[in-house]
């Protein structure tokens, strides 16, 4: 074994005992002075008496030599080269006592340790009626009320989007038909005539008066947009309604009709404008959420499912039907809703749930899943139920365990926390990671971190 693990082994003894008086043997082989000044320095900072034996001759040198060095006085004398002797072994002594208390300060401060503490949880779902009251002050138990805040946020934004819809746009064609009547004949304005070959139905610009035998010309306009009502001379027409004897009245065109055009063209179609609506409201509302979070803290809760938002103004670039390449809005909205602090419902229902707790298990902190239900907004309160998903697990004395481990070999820490009952898995690291004889759960228990994990079986 070497001096370093011996001096851990009588180093673990003196934290180890209950006792103000301590008794340690002497190692024969490998020890020194500056391990026997470590020992009695631990020894003092735990206010304890400490007696060292030796088991054999070395060890009575070394501790007679250790006595003499503390009680020794140097002699005031002129020994010349021989007092430059003596002084040699005292300075070396010195630093050794130096570095040996360094060496302790290190092996106190500077080694730390993690234990990763794994528990089998216990699933515990409740539901429980909750208010978030803007007129609360605190958190009360029996009547699921904890404090909230009333938050309004109006947000302006603009957005665009290509148009998708598509029209047939033109001009009517326009000629003259000349007609005559068998009968005296009135007519009225928007009198349909029908080219016979072609079936083009066409509209009189005006109403007229025809007598019998007589031939008149009249102007007309084509039903519909387009090129093919573009027809040639010497096309034959009937009338189809619109005159007193519809039957009596035809005409013919000496000229050919001019004008008729169409086009393709794309113009704004409703589905541009809902779906530019609900997008762009869809980003405000986020715009304002974000508004109201930076504005109370990362603790504040916003459920999504209980905001009111109400357009303000709603302004589109374009008509529906209206010819645009792209359609804009501009929108402007409002935002209502109650907000509460996370803290303050995680302590609502640890209270609430306090009577599930099973005597020597506590809620696992920061495993409370709380889902809110059915959520109502008012005025003044935002109303839900609470679904709660909570972890119960054992009410571990964590500050017992660090005591337990500290100064610990690595051995016997982990003997130590494979005994304990209320753990299903352990994992244990110590820093620096030096060779397992040397490693050591640190003396200083502040330097000892538990962490607690859940896995169910």
């Amino acid at each position: 074994m070497t001096a370093m693990n011996h001096l851990f082994d009588l180093l673990e003894k003196i934290l180890g005992s209950e006792s103000p008086s301590v008794e340690l043997e002497i190692p024969e082989e490998n020890f020194n002075l500056l391990a026997v000044r470590i020992l009695r320095e631990k020894a003092k900072q735990e206010h304890k008496n400490l007696t060292l034996k030796p088991t054999g001759p070395r060890g009575k040198r070394l501790l007679a030599n250790a006595g003499e060095e503390v009680l020794a006085t140097p002699a005031k004398v002129s020994l010349g080269g021989v007092g430059r002797f003596i002084k040699v072994p005292l300075i070396l002594l010195g630093l050794l006592l130096a570095l040996g208390g360094g060496a302790y300060a290190l092996l106190y401060w500077l080694p730390q340790a993690t234990v990763t503490l794994t528990l089998s949880p216990i699933p515990l779902v409740k539901e429980i009626a909750v208010v978030a009251s803007t007129e609360a002050t605190s958190i009360e138990v029996a009547a699921g009320t904890v404090p909230a805040t009333l938050r309004t946020v109006e947000q302006t934004g603009e957005k665009s989007t290509p148009a998708t819809g598509t029209a047939t746009v033109g001009e009517k064609a326009k000629g003259t038909v000349t007609f005559n009547s068998t009968v005296a004949n009135n007519c009225a304005q928007g009198t349909k005539v029908k080219e016979d070959s072609s079936g083009l139905t066409f509209l009189t610009d005006s109403s007229f008066s025809i007598s019998a035998s007589e031939t008149k010309d009249i102007s007309v306009t084509a039903e519909k947009i387009g090129s093919d009502y573009n027809l040639a001379s010497g096309r034959h027409f009937a009338i189809t309604s619109g005159c007193d004897n519809n039957i009596a009245m035809e005409g013919d065109n000496s000229a050919a009709f001019t004008g008729g055009s169409s086009q393709q063209v794309t113009v704004v179609a409703a589905t541009d404008q809902n779906k530019l609506l609900e997008d762009l409201e869809k980003e405000l509302i986020e715009a304002a959420k974000e508004k109201i979070l930076s504005g109370a803290g990362v603790d504040e809760v916003i459920v999504d499912t209980a905001i009111k938002n109400e357009v303000i103004e709603k302004i589109y670039s374009h008509d529906v039907g209206e010819q645009a390449e792209n359609v804009t809005l501009t929108l402007k909205i409002k935002l209502t809703t109650i907000t509460y602090k996370g803290s303050d419902i995680q302590e609502l229902v640890a209270q609430a749930m306090a009577e599930l707790v099973p005597p020597g298990f506590i809620l696992f902190p920061g495993e409370t899943i709380i889902d809110p239900l059915d959520p109502q907004l008012s005025e003044k309160t935002l109303s839900f139920q609470a679904k709660i998903t909570a972890q119960v697990i054992p009410d571990l004395d964590q500050e017992a365990i660090r005591n337990d481990l500290s100064g610990r070999n690595l051995e016997s820490a982990e003997q130590y926390l494979a005994s304990l009952s209320d753990i299903t898995a352990y994992k244990l690291e110590i820093w620096p990671n030096l060779p397992e004889p040397l490693r050591r759960v640190p003396a200083n228990k502040d330097r000892i971190k538990i962490i607690l994990e859940t896995k169910e079986d």
